[in-house]
């Protein structure tokens, strides 16, 4: 160790790093925020889904309707409409678990506020459920023998045909 020599950093040297971690800074933010902002669509895309899913097996599996209900702020599933359904197990998923400005709608207009109901057979009517939030989105798919399919803007399978964007 040399004594006569000073040690440490030059202010010059702090200020080249602070600037150099400020640029990093700028460009890694954008792209943090819009991963989040996809991978929120993502989950609730991937999560209503599946409810989706499960409703149509569980309507055929226990002979007995299953809802799927949505408000402004959130949907329940296998929900109690008629107070009555000793196997219904009501479940609410509010969308800001997902982020807080998600939005889902019914056929691309307004935001949702309906209910979806597979019957003892397994059909549901035929619908179409957007989730858009920053930019982007995705579509559940519903045919009338009550299968749900997940889209993605621009893909031209069978099932998701019809283009779309958010609003």
């Amino acid at each position: 160790m040399d004594c006569d020599g000073e040690q440490g950093f030059t202010l010059f040297e702090m200020i080249l790093v602070i600037t150099i971690v400020g640029i990093a800074s700028s460009i890694a933010l954008p792209v943090f925020s819009s991963w989040r902002a996809r991978s929120a669509v993502d989950n609730a895309a991937m999560t209503l889904l599946a409810h989706f899913k499960q409703a149509r097996v569980k309507a055929m599996a226990e002979n007995r309707s299953v809802s799927i209900t949505f408000t402004s702020s959130d949907y329940t599933f296998d929900a109690d409409l008629s107070g009555t359904c000793g196997l219904c197990k009501s479940e609410s998923v509010p969308f800001s678990q997902f982020s807080s400005g998600l939005k889902i709608t019914k056929n691309n207009q307004t935001q949702i506020a309906a209910k979806q109901t597979f019957k003892s057979h397994g059909t549901t009517g035929s619908n179409t459920i957007y989730l858009c939030y920053k930019g982007f989105s995705k579509r559940i798919v519903l045919n009338v023998i009550g299968r749900a399919y997940l889209c993605t803007p621009g893909e031209t399978s069978t099932s998701c045909t019809k283009a779309y964007t958010c609003t």
